[in-house]
């Protein structure tokens, strides 16, 4: 009950006095039944005509537009506590290309050996934060009514449209999860970034009053449903992935964007907890990289020990922290994708950044509140154009919004579509920087490549050899290797080097069997 008159506390005072809203807001979060019957919204009066519209979109029962245009998948219905509902997609039942996971596959494999700070890692943003799991149902309504109101603004509260299964079906690797104390248990909400020191005081004032501590405030403003999901639920999900059959080679690296008041109020042990009772033993802890000193392990030394999971926090809880998960910026920097300048330059928002160590972030938001919050113009968003660029410069952490399986297209850097075509066939780059099978017989130069373990430029050197077929047995000069590249920026400074040649042969070739797609080899 402490709990509720702090919220309907704080609601009044950011509905009232932060945002102009000329409201009657309860004790209790839940609009009463003439939430509606108000002169002014956002500052506009609202004659009857209007207001009669927008009771006429409250409540409406199925709104079929949680399905992206193209996507296949079992639909199910959705619905609010408010009563409205939607057509989403059901969990784990989202149709994957086939060409698609094969080809994010060998991108996998031909990094198993790569360590992190040079990885690609395709992520999301608030992955949990999905349309699938009930986030934002309300969403398509209320977007409607400020329409009516505000023609030019728009609401869009859900960061994703499909499960964290079916993120991880995409080909997806790096997951955030927004992780608040809500409910008496660590939810997953989409709270934190409103911090009113003023209220948050209030909050406490009230406890003290009452001789009892309020675990809720302006930072967990945002969790309010009896429904969210747990922590617990969403890390069993990534669990049960990563134990499924096929994806015994796969490591995953997990953001926390939890909050300051997780360690005020005691609750960093019950995280750590829950994180072992779900995962185990197979999360990479901070005691374990130090065996790697400054640097990071590859995916082959995790899986080597046994670790499957990376997970780094929002916040430094000091010690009650240490014995699992990492402080963020000990591990990454955090970009948006306002501006990039692509291949060759490769900056980002003007700035350049380097492969020498750091882990790069970038995040697109696509949130959207009204008048009152813009992420695609404050942050920027991926598109068709700057999703190649970012995996063309090899960012790490490419982290996408509103996430579909063509949006997962665009991080494909290797196979051409439809190729591999051949089974067992050699493997060449076309002139279009894709790669192809043809006749291992063909006369074509080879990709050869010198990586320099200090210094030289990012990407390696790469030249074009010696003319022949693939097994040609000089294949390139002394002090290159016959190679074929492991990411797209050295994808793109091979096909710059060998620019004057429409095709190369890579040191590699596939063997296609469709009872299991995603058997890449090395040919000896």
């Amino acid at each position: 009950p402490l709990v509720m008159v702090a919220r309907g506390v704080v609601l009044l005072c950011v509905v009232s006095v932060g945002v102009g809203v000329s409201v009657s807001v309860g004790a209790v979060a839940r609009p009463t039944q003439n939430v509606l019957d108000m002169p002014t919204v956002l500052g506009v009066s609202v004659n009857e005509t209007t207001a009669a519209q927008m009771r006429a979109l409250w409540g409406r029962r199925t709104i079929p537009l949680g399905v992206p245009p193209g996507v296949k998948c079992t639909v199910t219905t959705r619905c609010s506590q408010w009563g409205n509902c939607q057509e989403v997609c059901e969990r784990g039942s989202v149709v994957v290309d086939p060409w698609l996971a094969y080809a994010l596959a060998t991108q996998r494999r031909l990094q198993a050996h790569t360590p992190l700070p040079f990885l690609t890692l395709p992520g999301t943003h608030n992955s949990g934060i999905c349309l699938a799991d009930g986030y934002g149902i309300d969403q398509d309504v209320l977007d409607r009514m400020v329409k009516l109101i505000l023609p030019d603004s728009s609401v869009r509260i859900a960061n994703q449209q499909f499960t964290i299964t079916d993120q991880l079906r995409m080909g997806i690797r790096h997951i955030e999860l927004d992780t608040h104390w809500h409910n008496n248990d660590l939810c997953i909400c989409h709270a934190g970034g409103v911090h009113l020191k003023a209220l948050n005081k209030l909050i406490e004032d009230l406890g003290k009053i009452f001789h009892h501590t309020i675990h809720w405030d302006t930072e967990t403003l945002g969790c309010f449903s009896p429904h969210e999901r747990t922590l617990r639920q969403a890390l069993g999900e990534i669990y049960d992935f990563l134990h499924a059959p096929g994806n015994e080679a796969d490591v995953v690296l997990l953001f926390l964007d939890d909050q300051p008041d997780l360690l005020t109020w005691g609750k960093v042990p019950y995280l750590l907890q829950t994180i072992k009772d779900v995962l185990g033993t197979s999360v990479f802890t901070p005691s374990d990289k130090q065996a790697f000193g400054s640097g990071w392990p590859s995916p082959h030394e995790l899986l080597a020990r046994g670790k499957r999971a990376i997970i780094a926090s929002a916040r430094d809880y000091g010690e009650a922290m240490a014995p699992l998960i990492f402080h963020r910026p000990s591990v990454w920097s955090e970009w948006h994708p306002r501006e990039i300048n692509p291949f060759p330059v490769c900056s980002l928002n003007g700035e350049m950044w380097t492969e020498e160590g750091n882990i790069t972030r970038a995040i697109g938001s696509s949130i959207v509140f009204g008048p009152f919050y813009n992420g695609p113009k404050i942050k920027g968003l991926f598109n068709s154009t700057n999703l190649p660029q970012f995996t063309g410069c090899n960012v790490n952490l490419i982290c996408n919004d509103q996430l579909t399986p063509s949006d997962v297209r665009l991080l494909v850097w290797s196979w051409g579509e439809g190729e591999p075509s051949q089974d067992g066939g050699c493997v060449a780059m076309r002139a279009d920087g894709r790669w192809e099978t043809r006749n291992c017989q063909d006369q074509l130069p080879h990709a050869c490549a010198r990586m320099d373990e200090t210094g030289g430029p990012r990407g390696g050197r790469w030249l074009s050899g010696s003319v022949g077929a693939w097994d040609h047995p000089s294949p390139c000069p002394d002090g290159f290797t016959f190679s074929v590249p492991v990411d797209g920026f050295q994808n793109n400074v091979l096909r710059a080097a060998t620019s004057d040649h429409p095709s190369v042969w890579l040191y590699t070739v596939t063997q296609y069997q469709q009872s299991h797609p995603c058997s890449l080899i090395k040919k000896k």
